[in-house]
């Protein structure tokens, strides 16, 4: 039942013979499709032909337009998943002041609690670069401030001028 595939049903159901199943799951046996579109009608149903493939071919009687309604409430809800978990970017230099570098730690604790992944950047520039150690030492400041909601599972890796560690929210925290 893919959303790519249209279904069919009540008259574009060209086959003669279907096994139906009603909207309880009860298996109503093999037969012709008048037969069947006949029965749905009285319960004010459609027919929807549910696995073409099989045989014979396997329909369903029940309200279509409910059916496709669920179908898109599952999708959305899927997306929404999906975009619950993105990663966020935080970036500064190694020079940022005290007050800038708060802000950035209260922006990450943000997204953290929001079960979003952070990615820390620190970026050198100019001769900052020779001095790496300078730059390690303001990413542990970050890890330190976020340690109560984030957990670090690699090492800060050095990437051309810049400096990256992805923090994920720690297990026990819990999105509101």
């Amino acid at each position: 039942m893919s959303s790519k595939k249209p279904l069919r049903k009540n008259e574009e159901i060209t086959v003669p013979k279907i096994r139906v199943v009603d909207e309880d799951d009860n298996q109503l046996g093999v037969m012709g499709v008048e037969e069947a579109l006949h029965i749905a009608r009285e319960r004010q149903l459609d027919l929807v032909e549910v696995s073409p493939k099989a045989e014979p071919p396997v329909c369903r009687i029940m309200d279509f337009g409910h059916y496709l309604y669920r179908q898109k409430k599952v999708e959305n809800k899927q997306k929404r998943l999906a975009k619950a978990h993105e990663t966020k970017e935080i970036r500064f230099g190694i020079r940022i002041s005290d007050h800038d570098f708060q802000v950035r730690v209260v922006r990450a604790r943000q997204f953290l609690e929001k079960q979003h992944s952070v990615k820390i950047i620190l970026q050198f520039r100019g001769r900052e670069a020779s001095h790496p150690e300078i730059g390690l030492k303001r990413i542990e400041e970050m890890k330190i401030s976020l340690a109560d909601v984030a957990k670090c599972d690699e090492d800060p890796k050095k990437q051309g001028r810049n400096i990256i560690v992805e923090l994920k929210p720690s297990a026990h925290q819990k999105s509101e």
